[in-house]
């Protein structure tokens, strides 16, 4: 009962200046909004694409169709009009629109103007999306010229063709493309002549700074919020708290629960952003929790340690911008923290922003392998649990003096 009292007094104290705390909740939740608006629309390791099927035969269908079933594309088949519409808006990355004639030219062995390609001068993979989708077309245009090398060998050698023999080779041909096709292309990235592994997934530099944001101006928050409690070693109020049972205890136990809880609030506010106004979910599963959960509780270990240590809340208000600000940058706050060297990847671990980063974007890469997210979280606990035990005996060795 004592330690809830406590914690409703710290917490009451902390949301007593309502210009500070909507100041610290509604300026992030805006830059938050401006990445989301860019957010909306994106879907983690998937490239939109648009296809315009004006001939509507079998093989265009059975074109897009193939296409649909590969992994990273989505697809989605429109008419002239509402394609150029999304392309313009940079809703898909490409346009194909597949011409009229396209069975009939492909089964007389014709593979000139076959398909029609628009692109974003933004697009990055306008050129990968062109070969994946070239790579299907020579697979039909492929079938027919082996088949009319067949038909020629059994006119010279007279025997009996046709179209049944045709499709006997077509059959043949596409059966040369599973489980896998006969010729693939095998990628090998080098560094000082060894092979070196190259990640399978990343994350777009919007998902990963909106990510960023979240956890740079969660320690700006909760370093800002712990000034009060220098004001109460300096005022006196921790000196007349030792002469109390336990009551130092139920001081700093309360400090942190009010901290947890107005950081967790200032979290959650930035989900729902993303989660409901823009259909992103930057917290997929319990994990992404924990690992935030972790962090904060590690931020708040920092706060109490700083509070412990420096004169005035001044010292603390001055110093909180630019220590969250720089570590916040060196950690990967304002930069996509997957597509980074591996030595400014080792440096960012140096900070807490960095741990969470690593930990946080590990799950929303999904790769399926939750050892790192597991690692940041007992890193940033560890430090918690060092920092936390440090600052109550600084605070009750100057209290006691």
């Amino acid at each position: 009962m004592k330690l809830v009292i406590v914690t409703y007094y710290k917490l009451k104290m902390m949301f007593s200046d309502r210009l500070f705390f909507a100041a610290m909740i509604l300026i992030p939740l805006f830059i938050t909004i401006a990445t989301g608006y860019a957010l909306r629309n994106e879907k983690l390791n998937t490239i939109p694409v648009a296809f315009v099927d004006e001939d509507q035969s079998e093989y265009s269908k059975l074109l897009i169709s193939r296409l649909s079933s590969k992994e990273g594309f989505q697809i989605a088949v429109e008419d002239r009009i509402n394609a150029v519409e999304k392309l313009k808006a940079n809703k898909v990355e490409a346009v194909f629109i597949i011409k009229q004639g396209f069975e009939e030219r492909i089964t007389r062995r014709e593979n000139e103007d076959l398909m029609e390609m628009l692109k974003s001068p933004a697009s990055f993979s306008a050129a990968f999306i062109t070969e994946v989708v070239a790579g299907e077309v020579i697979r039909f245009t492929s079938g027919h010229m082996a088949a009319d090398w067949v038909q020629k060998q059994y006119k010279k050698l007279k025997k009996p063709g046709g179209p049944k023999l045709t499709e006997e080779v077509l059959q043949e041909v596409d059966a040369q493309w599973t489980p896998k096709p006969l010729m693939t292309i095998q990628y090998v990235e080098l560094d000082h002549g060894m092979e070196i592994e190259v990640k399978s997934v990343s994350l777009p530099a919007a998902t990963a700074t909106s990510t960023g944001i979240i956890v740079v101006f969660t320690m700006f928050y909760i370093l800002f919020s712990s000034g009060w409690l220098i004001e109460e070693k300096r005022n006196g109020t921790l000196k007349r708290l030792v002469s109390g049972p336990d009551a130092l205890g139920y001081s700093f136990a309360g400090s942190i629960i009010s901290l947890a809880i107005s950081g967790a609030f200032q979290i959650t506010l930035f989900a729902l952003v993303d989660k409901v106004a823009f259909g992103v979910d930057l917290f997929p599963g319990a994990r992404s929790y924990m690992v935030f959960g972790a962090y904060l509780f590690c931020v708040i270990a920092l706060s109490m340690f700083l509070s412990s240590v420096l004169k005035t809340p001044a010292q603390l208000q001055a110093g909180a911008p630019v220590f969250a600000l720089l570590t916040g940058f060196v950690g990967g706050c304002f930069w996509n923290f997957i597509e980074v060297s591996k030595e400014l990847e080792q440096l960012s671990l140096l900070t807490p922003q960095g741990w969470a980063l690593r930990g946080i974007n590990s799950l929303l890469a999904g790769t399926g392998d939750y050892s790192v997210a597991v690692g940041s979280v007992v890193v940033l606990l560890i430090t918690s649990l060092i920092l936390l035990p440090l600052s109550y005996m600084i605070i009750k060795r100057t209290v006691e003096k």
